[in-house]
């Protein structure tokens, strides 16, 4: 279940307060790293071999209606070219690269990388909780 960055925790709490408006994103990217991304978006985002966050939209997610959102459709990176490395957890950024860490989470499995692999999340494998 995916945790809420210090970004979006910051964002959620200065709308509802009224101390400023809240910065929606207008696209959202899958990244992937070698360590526990943090709260504050520091980690060991995933590099060479063809490696790119994936692009993915809202509607990509069900929406439960009681604050949790579920992956409703398969996500897969490019093959790689190279080594990833061995990933171990995932964010969701509101940009291609850089921008502001949305939510993470560990992996329930890492994953090793190689020459001709290709990263991919089932339907369902992905679930944010705003709780």
């Amino acid at each position: 279940m995916a945790n809420a960055s210090n970004f979006l925790r910051t964002q959620i709490g200065a709308e509802f307060l009224n101390l400023g408006s809240a910065t929606l994103p207008t696209e959202l990217h899958v990244a992937l790293f070698t360590d526990s991304v943090a709260a504050d978006g520091t980690g060991t985002e995933c590099t060479g071999g063809s490696y790119a966050r994936k692009s993915i939209s809202a509607s990509s997610f069900t929406d439960d209606n009681t604050g949790g959102f579920t992956l409703n459709t398969s996500l897969e990176f490019t093959a790689a070219s190279g080594s990833w490395g061995t990933v171990v957890s995932m964010g969701i950024y509101d940009a291609a690269t850089g921008g502001n860490l949305i939510v993470f989470d560990d992996l329930a499995a890492s994953k090793t990388i190689t020459t001709g692999d290709a990263f991919r999340f089932n339907t369902g494998s992905i679930v944010i909780n705003i709780s």
